[in-house]
């Protein structure tokens, strides 16, 4: 019976372990909830929204602009440091947008956030998606 009691309480104390780890790495990323970026917007804060794929799949945020990693060095080149900046993808895991942020912040964009969930998560807290040509 000890052992099993043992057993038991290992399984636990792992199972912990792995949620505090798991927690700790998701809150170390820079990111935003769609949510509070809509909350933001309504009232009235300035903020850049960033579409960080490679290519369209045809809709973006509206309002969004689109700067694939490979372009954002010369579009920071206008943009003050203290702006606040959000990207976004379409990436399981949002990559591209955390990505990008990562590059922003090493520039010096320390007000920059990835949006988790991305463009899915944008369109579900009510922001309006357009094709990229409407935009």
């Amino acid at each position: 019976m000890r052992f099993r009691d043992l057993l038991v309480a290992a399984t636990i104390v792992i199972t912990i372990s792995c949620a505090v780890l798991a927690a700790s790495r998701v809150s170390d990323k820079p990111q935003i909830t769609a949510t509070v970026l809509k909350e933001r917007l309504d009232k009235g804060e300035k903020i850049t929204i960033i579409d960080a794929r490679h290519e369209l799949g045809g809709q973006i945020v509206k309002g969004a602009i689109h700067v694939p990693m490979d372009k954002l060095e010369d579009w920071t080149k206008d943009v003050d440091k203290n702006a606040m900046i959000v990207t976004y993808c379409t990436c399981p895991h949002d990559e591209a947008a955390d990505a990008e942020v990562e590059k922003l912040r090493q520039m010096g964009f320390k007000n920059s956030f990835a949006l988790s969930g991305g463009l899915e998560a944008a369109r579900m807290a009510g922001f309006e998606v357009v094709a990229p040509a409407d935009k």
